[in-house]
């Protein structure tokens, strides 16, 4: 298995592990709702679910459809941005960031945008594992 399929893999038991550990903290205390809801859903869909999804995707994609991924980079800079956009979107909205206005606000808006940049390029890694060779034929 290749490190970074391997590395999203890792993280994404980590994320299910966190998610599900604030999951329980809101169900004993629910006056920490508001604030970690965000969190816990945040972490266990964008942490667990799409990062094991990406990581088994790397892993099994390029085999199935005997392709390598077209940026096999962007393998890397999708897991840092993926990390970087989660977690600071997370400590931002910890802080305030969907209900403040200010800094909270702003770097929440600067986080999610890392984020769904790291999600664009996992996006156009796997669409284009998928495409059909015929497609390749026939622009030529």
């Amino acid at each position: 298995m290749e490190k970074y399929a391997k590395l999203f893999t890792k993280a994404a038991l980590i994320y299910l592990v966190l998610g599900v550990t604030l999951g329980v903290a809101v169900a004993v205390n629910p006056v920490l709702g508001p604030r970690l809801r965000f969190v816990h859903i945040h972490f266990n869909l964008l942490g667990f679910m799409t990062m094991f999804i990406a990581g088994v995707a790397y892993h099994v994609l390029p085999r199935f459809n005997a392709r390598p991924v077209p940026w096999p980079g962007g393998v890397k800079y999708h897991f840092i941005l993926h990390n970087t956009g989660l977690i600071g979107m997370c400590l931002a909205q910890v802080a305030g960031g969907l209900v403040d206005e200010g800094w909270p606000r702003i770097m929440f808006v600067l986080f999610a945008i890392v984020g769904a940049a790291g999600l664009f390029i996992m996006a156009g890694n796997l669409y284009f594992i998928l495409r059909p060779v015929a497609e390749e034929e026939n622009a030529s």
